[in-house]
């Protein structure tokens, strides 16, 4: 388990660090995000910065399953990263105490928030089999 998250840490830290955007607080997460979300970039710059934001997601989506029943979250199989990131922006929205806090645990507990495993109890974690939430159905 503490290998994915160093491996998920390393990769959010070169993805900032590669584009000169850091997302190293919950801060830095929603104005990345926002940019995302809005998909109009005024310069390279910003285009980096919401780039910086699909690379934490999609860094989170793929490691969350595999954390800490505490910690962990299944975010839908077909989910988009748009859709995650409206989901992180919104948690940041009615979180704003957590706007200092580091960037990836925000969005994991984000995701969590929004996705928990099912079978997942803090009380017994590990007792119970992880499960991803439903896929949406394709219309």
């Amino acid at each position: 388990m503490r290998v994915y998250i160093i491996v998920a840490g390393l990769a959010v830290s070169v993805i900032g660090k590669s584009g000169a955007t850091v997302v190293d607080k919950g801060i830095d997460l929603q104005k990345s995000c926002e940019l995302l979300v809005q998909d109009s970039f005024r310069d390279q710059g910003e285009a980096r910065s919401a780039g910086s934001c699909e690379g934490m997601i999609e860094t989170t989506m793929l490691f969350s399953p595999n954390l800490p029943a505490d910690v962990r979250a299944c975010p839908p199989a077909q989910g988009s990263v748009l859709q995650s990131a409206k989901v992180l922006l919104r948690y940041l929205k009615n979180n704003p105490d957590r706007m200092k806090e580091p960037g990836v645990t925000v969005a994991i507990e984000a995701f969590r928030d929004a996705w928990p495993c099912h079978g997942d109890d803090t009380e017994s974690a590990g007792t119970r089999p992880k499960k991803r939430a439903p896929q949406k159905s394709k219309q």
